[in-house]
């Protein structure tokens, strides 16, 4: 009997963070971007998502606070070029992303923009996230 509750509850514990942990495509819309350009108020590098909280002005001139959702700092400290100190608070970025299908002021990033002029490729699944420089550079508008 203790050999059974000892796995149930191992068991138990080891799918609850896989319960938490959500999909791409069920959370975020895959058919639309937005942009968005804001201030950080917040960055939290953390796993299994590093978030960005940007707050912006919105087309009515009234602030939002965005939560931007990247991949985990696990990914980025394997792989750069991001880091904990790349992003300060009161840090001006500009970002490309999925909006979230449910929440307002939400999105998973693709494309992000530091306050050098650097940008960062962080969405492609086939590859570890990188400068644009070292990939090919989309065109500008």
């Amino acid at each position: 009997m203790t050999r059974l509750l000892t796995s149930l509850g191992l068991t138990l514990v080891l799918l609850a963070p896989s319960h938490a942990h959500h999909g791409f495509a069920n959370h975020f819309d895959p058919a639309r971007e937005e942009t968005i350009e804001g201030t950080v108020t917040r960055f939290d590098f953390v796993n299994p998502h590093a978030k960005i909280y940007l707050r912006v002005a919105g087309a009515n001139g009234e602030t939002e606070d965005w939560i931007v959702e990247t991949s985990g700092a696990s990914e980025f400290l394997r792989n750069g070029p991001l880091s904990a100190d790349t992003i300060q608070v009161g840090d001006r970025l500009w970002i490309l992303g999925h909006p979230a299908r449910a929440r307002s002021y939400e999105m998973r990033a693709n494309r992000l923009r530091l306050p050098n002029g650097d940008e960062l490729q962080l969405s492609n699944p086939y590859r570890p996230p990188s400068f644009l420089s070292e990939i090919e550079r989309p065109e500008q508008e």
